[in-house]
């Protein structure tokens, strides 16, 4: 090749520095790679042994990748661009004859290097997989082949969870440890999720997670980089909160939002959460070995910032205008990486619990020196989890807490969160060990002094996690450590989360009581006893700023048809349950009463009407004539059309949708008989229908005077 510009490179490659840019180099290197001719072999040769790479640092390696990757975008469109005759040979055989020739260029390379050149090249196959089709092909799992043993030779020869020294390695040394091994999981991260997993289970993986968690942790300085955060801020006379920008913490922040390692963050987990993967498939008792490990990490890093965190004045900070102008950037950033620490943990948390799932525990001997006694299982996987969570419970209510239905709602959060709930709950001993845990955490709590909104973040989480293991839980468990912990929330709408997690519980207790009661469950359950109390605090909670139309509708409607079942073991018939059910309406009905005759008027009325028609499914049928008696009361009580109307609505909603089988004849004649009064009138064609003797529930109402 006489062009003068290779000859340039050629010659800036065979210095140890240059002035050239670390972009021009890249594209260089990209550009002749894809057309140096007739084989790239030699310049690739030049390029990975050129002295300006040997430095090892992270910018020149990931350029060097980059630049590979590049140059196989721009060859591969060289080769489809150029025209094929009729015995001239395939795209796809003259893609592998260029790839291969590539590879032989890096041959007898420093490992790192090769690494950087292999990982680019991978990266280029894959970007151009869709035309290709060669993700089985003979010379991409050559190409994978190049990476998994380029990284293993980069963590022989840098072992670094091995306390042995291999002297060999004194000859090799041109960075630290550390610098080597975290360089190279950056290069090669993103590429170890496209390569077959028979072909990583060539590596130690054991050394991989270990390596790879390790690097994970330093970057968040194990979880000390908020220890200076209180001693960093100051207050102003109105309590506005400035964050020094010349503090350590500061620094910390800035340094760490800028880092490769946390720009890296995604495949580094993801890298972490696969090895772990494979290792647990592939080897067990190993694996379970290093998930003993990895969690303890996980739990001793989250601990330790939750900590640091409660300990500042920015724990009670709720709004961005309780924080100074000057200091608000620095506050996001600081945030982001609470941020990446949560998405860390959730990707590699997630894997091990589904791996978990999939795979039955080893047996583990006392020999096993790095195991803890009594030795882990699946639950004690699953409870460390949950705890992970707990220390970072003060992050979660920015993604909108785990129990969010709304559609923006985390979707890795809640399937990670209830990924170890059911683990727990498959053993009613560890589920109720767990709840009784959680109320101790709680009664210690009440005499520390933690920041509200960190208390009821917490409190929430807490909740969030008893309200799933609510049908294992024993009746004395629900009496003395759950109930406790919903009481005093119960009509405190001040935290939102909080308030609406407590009636969640509350409600599941009163579901889960029902479900056994209608199987024959013969004690006193706690629940009916406290049915009158709950009715009430429903009723209590039903002005504005409390409970909204929607939740106390479907509160009331649930404990209405909770209640229902209640008391039937002990009776040949529903007596007993239907009692427990028209207590419940009775006091909705008397509320009712004594609000109309003081505010006939008010929303609030109107909301505690909608409740009384929500109603209607929830009851058996021998009550549903009394019911729908007292919904026709209210109707003609309802002096307002549009509110009128929205009951109405709700009705026929209810009637059509929810009833059930049992209860639709019945509901759909009374329909009939009384819509003209409700305002709603029939067409002719179904006059004649009714009339012709074909049963009215087959008849859709025609709803053209009001719906």
């Amino acid at each position: 090749m006489t062009d003068r510009g290779y000859y340039n490179l050629l010659g800036h490659l065979s210095r140890s520095s240059t002035t050239l840019p670390i972009s021009t180099l890249q594209a260089s290197i990209a550009h002749y790679l894809a057309h140096v001719q007739p084989s790239p072999t030699p310049f690739v040769a030049l390029v990975i042994s050129s002295p300006l790479f040997r430095a090892l640092s992270y910018p020149r390696l990931q350029a060097l990748s980059t630049a590979f990757r590049h140059g196989v975008h721009i060859k591969l469109k060289l080769l489809q661009e150029k025209p094929s005759g009729l015995f001239s040979r395939s795209y796809r055989a003259r893609v592998d004859e260029w790839v291969h020739a590539v590879l032989n260029g890096l041959q007898g390379g420093m490992a790192s290097l090769k690494l950087a050149c292999a990982t680019g090249c991978l990266l280029g196959l894959e970007d151009w997989e869709t035309d290709l089709k060669a993700k089985d092909s003979r010379m991409r799992r050559k190409v994978e082949e190049e990476v998994v043993v380029a990284l293993a030779e980069v963590l022989e020869m840098y072992p670094y969870l091995s306390s042995a020294v291999h002297w060999e390695t004194e000859f090799k040394h041109t960075a630290t440890e550390d610098d080597a091994i975290t360089t190279a999981l950056l290069i090669a991260s993103p590429c170890i999720p496209l390569i077959s997993h028979h072909r990583l289970k060539a590596l130690q993986l054991q050394t991989v997670c270990g390596s790879v968690l390790a690097t994970i942790t330093a970057a968040f300085q194990r979880g000390t980089f908020l220890s200076s955060l209180g001693a960093s801020i100051s207050q102003t006379a109105d309590g506005i909160l400035s964050i020094d920008a010349s503090s350590m913490l500061a620094k910390t922040i800035r340094e760490m939002a800028t880092s490769p390692i946390m720009n890296s963050m995604a495949p580094l987990s993801r890298t972490c959460a696969l090895t772990l993967s494979i290792l647990v498939e592939s080897q067990p008792k190993e694996g379970w070995i290093v998930i003993t490990e990895t969690m303890e990490k996980l739990t001793a890093l989250s601990r330790t910032v939750e900590t640091d965190w409660i300990r500042s004045p920015l724990a009670s900070v709720v709004e961005e205008s309780g924080i100074a102008p000057d200091s608000r950037e620095l506050a996001a950033t600081l945030w982001n990486n609470l941020k990446t620490l949560l998405f860390m943990n959730i990707m590699i948390v997630q894997s091990i619990l589904t791996t978990l799932v999939y795979t039955s525990q080893p047996s583990l001997s006392s020999s096993d020196t790095s195991m803890r006694s009594p030795a882990p299982s699946s639950y004690s996987f699953a409870l460390t989890a949950l705890q992970v969570f707990s220390h970072l419970s003060f992050v979660l209510p920015q993604f909108g807490g785990v129990t969010s239905t709304a559609q923006g709602g985390f979707s890795e959060l809640k399937k990670v969160f209830y990924t170890a709930l059911d683990v727990i709950s498959a053993d009613k001993q560890e589920s109720e060990r767990f709840v009784h845990e959680l109320s101790s955490i709680e009664l210690r709590a009440k005499t520390t002094e933690l920041p509200v909104h960190v208390h009821h973040a917490k409190k929430a989480y807490s909740l969030a996690c008893i309200e799933q293991l609510v049908p294992v839980l024993s009746d004395e468990c629900i009496r003395t450590d759950v109930y406790p912990m919903c009481n005093p929330h119960l009509s405190d709408s001040t935290h939102r989360e909080t308030y609406e997690s407590a009636h969640s519980v509350m409600l599941a207790i009163f579901a889960s009581h029902a479900r056994k009661a209608a199987g024959g469950y013969i004690s006193e359950p706690f629940a009916e006893q406290i049915v009158p109390f709950y009715a009430q605090c429903l009723l209590d909670n039903s002005a504005d700023g409390q409970l909204s139309t929607t939740q106390l509708c479907l509160a009331y409607a649930a404990l209405v048809r909770s209640a229902g079942a209640f008391g039937t073991q002990k009776e040949s018939n529903h007596e007993s349950g239907d009692a427990f059910t028209w207590y419940c309406l009775q006091a909705l009905l008397d509320r009712i009463h004594s609000i109309s005759t003081q505010r006939p008027r008010s929303d609030h009325l109107h909301r505690l009407h909608l409740t009384l028609v929500a109603t209607v499914p929830s009851v058996s049928l021998t009550l549903l004539p009394r019911l729908l008696d007292e919904i026709q009361t209210v109707m003609r009580n309802t002096t307002e059309s549009s509110r009128r109307e929205e009951l109405v609505h709700a009705l026929f909603k209810e009637l059509l949708e929810n009833v059930g089988d049992q209860e639709k004849e019945y509901v759909m004649r009374w329909w009939y008989e009384h819509q003209e009064e409700f305002g709603v009138v029939r067409t002719q064609a179904q006059r004649h229908n009714v009339a012709t003797d074909v049963p009215e529930h087959d008849v859709q109402p025609d709803l053209v005077s009001h719906l």
